[in-house]
């Protein structure tokens, strides 16, 4: 046996390793079968043919037993990285289950009124996170009110500045509406407020009296004179998710980066092979979901992968949906706290290891 061979033999057994891994986690989709059972046939071929593993160890210059130990200590190293990985992914989310659990034990169902019901809005709530969104969570409420909706639970993700004390001030004036505050004791990423209001909606989403939620940045970049077409759309159609987009006809982003658009049109391509799902605009956070599909939904990125995890979940329960077209405000505050174009390498690779990795 050559060297050569030896580390194929070796690498052929690794991906093996990650194929039971994967069926046992019932992850082994087409996607796992062309990587996992692919390669190790490839490995196989390359084993067995002598001339072309001789022209393999040319190409990558490996002539020395010392250079066959670096990359067999390579291959396990990666293996070691996602399993400590793993380890540290499973303490998160106990973690961030433990703060949302919390968050949500505080909650008194009591204070919430019994309002009455004049107009399909009365039938909306709105879900709003927020992390250090003082200089403009007061003025995206006031929309919300202003536009004739009683209802928000807005989750604080752990903020450092006033964002706790402007929104109390908000329910301090607002008494005859129905505004919740959930505070997560420390800050956990965007997906972990969304998987705290969906599990206090599943506990208590009832007693709000509703049909349907709507997913609503603190930041200022979604634009309230859209819901016209979201409930349009909720009492005209059957669908059980409405998905805002900045790209379907009608559809608007303004002041939107030519980096920005790059990154979103390739997030589409992305989501159709991870997701299986064709959307438009697959990281648009404007949503409204009927109650009912949203407490079959689970959610467990606590990073911004979540919005993949929620079209999963879409694919996964068969749900209906179609696209609404919305308009997106790019602010110099929303570019620079959320949407930096690092962030898409952040997500894509989180995303690789969801799909091939998570335990």
């Amino acid at each position: 046996m050559t060297p050569l061979q030896f580390i194929l033999i070796i690498s052929g057994t690794i991906f093996l390793l990650f194929s039971i891994d994967a069926y046992q986690r019932k992850k082994l989709n087409l996607l796992h079968f062309v990587v996992f059972f692919g390669g190790i046939w490839v490995i196989v071929f390359f084993s067995l043919n002598v001339e072309m593993l001789n022209k393999f160890w040319k190409f990558f210059g490996i002539d020395r037993w010392a250079d066959l130990l670096v990359y067999i200590w390579i291959i396990f190293l990666m293996y070691l990285y996602f399993e400590l990985f793993n380890k540290l992914n499973k303490n998160n989310f106990n973690t961030t289950r433990l703060v949302s659990a919390l968050a949500i034990s505080k909650f008194q169902p009591t204070t919430l009124l019994t309002l009455p019901k004049k107009t399909f809005k009365d039938n909306i709530l709105f879900l709003m996170r927020a992390y250090n969104e003082g200089s403009v969570i007061w003025d995206t409420i006031d929309k919300i009110i202003w536009a004739g909706y009683t209802k928000i639970v807005i989750v604080n993700d752990g903020s450092r500045d006033n964002t706790v004390q402007i929104i109390t001030e908000k329910i301090d004036k607002n008494k005859d509406k129905n505004i919740v505050l959930i505070s997560h004791d420390i800050n956990r990423g965007g997906g972990s407020a969304n998987k705290t209001w969906f599990e206090f909606l599943k506990e208590y989403g009832k007693l709000f009296d509703i049909e349907r939620v709507v997913t609503f940045d603190a930041d200022g970049q979604m634009d309230i004179d859209d819901m016209p077409k979201f409930i349009k759309a909720a009492q005209t159609t059957d669908n059980q998710v409405l998905l805002g987009s900045r790209f379907v006809k009608g559809g608007t982003a303004q002041n939107i980066p030519l980096m920005r658009k790059i990154i979103l049109f390739g997030s589409k391509i992305i989501t159709l092979f991870f997701n299986k799902i064709w959307v438009s605009d697959p990281h648009n956070g404007y949503r409204m979901i009927r109650l009912e599909s949203l407490n079959k939904i689970n959610i467990e990125s606590d990073g911004m992968t979540y919005a993949s995890e929620f079209l999963d979940e879409i694919h996964k329960l068969n749900l209906k949906f179609t696209q609404i077209p919305v308009n997106i405000i790019y602010t110099q505050y929303s570019l620079e706290k959320w949407q930096q174009n690092l962030n898409a390498i952040n997500i894509l690779l989180e995303l690789i290891y969801s799909k091939f990795f998570k335990k």
